[in-house]
């Protein structure tokens, strides 16, 4: 498991318009903001990356470039961005290779039930999120760090179950307490 101060992992990609590039090599000198989310099937997942789109302004205000990895094929990454307009890069990882280097692990069935799941669930269908034609692994839990300017992981927070995802107002919480040092 990767622990703060590590240096990010690195690996390949290619985002939704068909860009290569090495993370997070050919990023740095910025703060990065690295999702992974479970599958583009997923409510609370489009949720969430409705969200992060809703505030990317915010995200670049504060000098951080966001990027979402999620468990479908880059195909499906591709119709998804496009459809819903998403600016910053996202990668497909069907077959969890990025998540296994970031340790970012599947949840038991137990977690898929938790209560903060189904409402969560609840939440993201009535905002119009209808769980598509599953891909990946169904049981995969959310995560997120925060790669500082160097290459390292200033951040991380690994989700407990499929819904426990990092909010807006935390990330920018924790983003500010690292640029002025107190994390």
């Amino acid at each position: 498991m990767l622990k703060i101060g590590d240096m990010a992992p690195k690996f390949e990609f290619e985002d939704q318009r068909g860009k290569k590039s090495n993370f997070p090599d050919d990023f740095k000198g910025k703060w990065l903001g690295l999702f992974f989310l479970r599958t583009l099937a997923c409510p609370i997942c489009m949720e969430k990356i409705d969200e992060l789109k809703k505030s990317e302004h915010k995200y670049k205000e504060q000098g951080v470039s966001l990027f979402v990895v999620v468990q479908s094929s880059m195909n499906r990454v591709k119709e998804y961005a496009d459809k819903r307009q998403i600016q910053f890069p996202m990668i497909g990882d069907l077959e969890r290779k990025i998540y296994s280097l970031y340790g970012v692990e599947l949840g038991r069935l137990s977690a898929f039930f938790a209560p903060q799941v189904m409402s969560a669930s609840v939440r993201a269908t009535f905002k119009g999120h209808i769980h598509g034609m599953p891909e990946g692994n169904e049981l995969q839990k959310p995560a997120c760090f925060i790669i500082d300017p160097s290459g390292r992981i200033a951040y991380l927070e690994y989700g407990r179950n499929i819904a426990d995802m990092i909010t807006e107002e935390r990330f920018m919480k924790v983003l500010q307490g690292l640029k002025k040092g107190k994390m």
